[in-house]
This record gives structure tokens, sequence and C-alpha cells, in this order.
């Protein structure tokens, strides 16, 4: 009955001599992982600023920091779309006047109002993709040649007031 009694804690303290070591290491690895949350602020190195927008091609963007780019108080283009024809083209330049590059995006949002292609046999507005629009702009630079957005109104909108849609420019 010893031999047993001496065989099992033999078996005992060297499941012991395997197990307290594998405790300490996942207890203390467990010591060493502290998560917490965090909240941040970017602030863009970019300060995008834009020309007021117009329906009339400027053909050329003014230099970097003219008085003509603003960053807001823009006055809503008046869209007169007719249902089923080609796109209107309305125009602005961008100007980065801020200290870190910026890769220019343009994009439209609000209800009856799609992407897609112009003429359109839709019963919404249909903005085309933007041309014009510079892959990268170097701070204190200016687009060289002007953003050309393009709306036009599906063949089935019906008359009347269309819907409101904005562009956002980052």
């Amino acid at each position: 009955m010893h031999s047993i009694t001496s065989a099992m804690n033999t078996r005992s303290l060297t499941l012991l001599a395997f197990v307290i070591p594998i405790m300490i290491v996942g207890i203390g690895f467990a010591l060493t992982q502290i998560t917490f949350n965090n909240t941040s602020t970017i602030s863009a190195g970019q300060n995008i600023f834009l020309t007021q927008p117009t329906f009339t091609n400027p053909g050329s963007c003014p230099a970097d920091a003219d008085v003509r780019y603003i960053n807001s108080g823009f006055s809503p283009l008046p869209w007169s779309l007719t249902a089923g024809a080609g796109p209107t083209p309305a125009y602005f330049c961008i100007d980065n006047q801020g200290t870190a590059a910026d890769n220019p995006g343009v994009a439209v949002s609000g209800a009856g109002i799609t992407t897609g292609t112009c003429p359109s046999s839709s019963s919404s507005l249909v903005w085309q993709t933007p041309t014009g629009v510079p892959a990268s702009l170097a701070p204190h630079s200016a687009s060289s040649t002007p953003v050309t957005i393009n709306v036009c109104a599906g063949s089935f909108t019906p008359p009347g007031a269309g819907p409101s849609f904005s562009v956002t420019v980052t």
C-alpha cells in the first residue's frame, strides 16, 4: 500500500511540477495585458478651399490663396434640368491652403439623386463621376483646371421642383 501511495504522490508531484509553471506563466501573461479604450482627435493638415461653384467654365483656376477661394458661405446653384436631357455641368476649383498634401475627393449626397450616366431613363436626378479632380494637391497649391460636376434629370423624373442635394469636397 505504501508503494501505491508513494507512486500517487510522485505522479501528483510530477503533475504539479508541470501545472504550476504553466499557471505562473499564464497569470503573468494575463497581468501583462491591460486593455483600455481611447478617444482621439485628428486635425487635418489639409485646409480645403473652393471657388464658388458656377455654371460658367472659368477655363483655369486661380493661384493658391487667391481671394476667390472660400471655405464657407457658398451660394446654392439653381439647377434647371430637363427630364431625359444630357448633363448640365458646373465648375469649381480646389485650393489646399494647409500644411499637408491632400488627395481630393468629390461626392454627392441627398435623397432623389443617384450616381450614373447622362442622359438617363431613371426617375431621379443623376450625378456623373466628376472630372478634373486632382489625384493629389500639395500643401499650398491649387488645381490648375476646374473640377466639372455633371447632373441630369432622368427621363421619368416628374416636372416641378426637384430634390435638394449636397456636394462634399474632401
